[in-house]
């Protein structure tokens, strides 16, 4: 198999589960160029952006190399689909690769209690409030937060498809994310992002509604709550919203 072959079954894994590049990205932190690149072979991709990707799809370590030695393209993305190793009598030169739907999901499930690990972690670890580096460090956090929950949401999509028994616990590890995201805002109360987060809540209206009335995407609403970040000639809007929701 060429890179060409190897990059089209990366892409044909990401579909069966019905990632767009987009949420793919989201759950890697490797951009929408760089995994189009690596989807159509167009050049050699970088160690760390496999190992992402593999990990983003659930897949064990290794997989895109295998993939691109492997001698049967259908074969292998139908035996990493199914689940079930194609029975022969010939033999092969690389191992297939076996990713069942139900473990697939556990492996994205420990993927997201790891990240909860790491997030209480980094957050054992905040500096005192009195330090200039105080609010930025918060800020890294919430938007390692924010990665860590869109691929939590990812992989309970995932579960639910495979009819696996984690989507339940996935659910609660998104909840818990939240709750840490939320708390982590609370941290920095006189912030923009905090008091347009809680606005938001208290208005009790969709994001979809909430961008109309600011003449902004949803994508840029996550980012006023996360990160503070209001599009230009949209303070006024965002201003007159905060002091609607008192």
């Amino acid at each position: 198999m060429s890179r060409e072959a190897a990059g089209a079954a990366i892409r044909t894994l990401r579909e069966a589960r019905d990632w767009s590049l987009a949420d793919l990205a989201a759950a890697t932190g490797v951009s929408i160029m760089g995994l189009s690149f690596l989807e159509r072979g167009v050049r050699k991709p970088h160690k760390g952006t496999v190992q992402k990707v593999e990990n983003g799809l659930g897949l064990p370590p290794g997989t895109y190399s295998r993939l691109v030695v492997a001698d049967d393209p259908d074969a292998e993305i139908a035996q990493l689909l199914a689940g079930t190793p194609e029975e022969s009598s010939q033999p092969r030169a690389a191992a297939g690769i076996v990713v069942n739907r139900h473990s697939d999901a556990d492996v994205l499930e420990a993927h997201a209690e790891a990240h909860l690990d790491s997030l209480n972690s980094l957050i054992t670890r905040l500096p005192a409030e009195t330090s200039n580096e105080y609010e930025t460090y918060i800020q890294s956090v919430i938007e390692q937060c924010v990665k860590a929950e869109l691929l939590a949401a990812n992989s309970w999509r995932v579960a639910v498809n495979a009819g696996a028994q984690s989507a339940d616990r996935l659910m609660a590890q998104l909840k818990s994310l939240e709750a840490i995201r939320t708390g982590l805002l609370a941290r920095m109360p006189g912030s923009i992002s905090a008091r347009f987060d809680q606005a938001c809540a208290r208005s009790e209206l969709p994001e979809s509604v909430i961008a109309t009335l600011l003449g902004v995407g949803v994508e840029q609403v996550w980012d006023i709550r996360n990160r503070g970040a209001v599009p230009p000639g949209a303070l006024p809007r965002v201003r007159a919203f905060l002091e609607e929701q008192p």
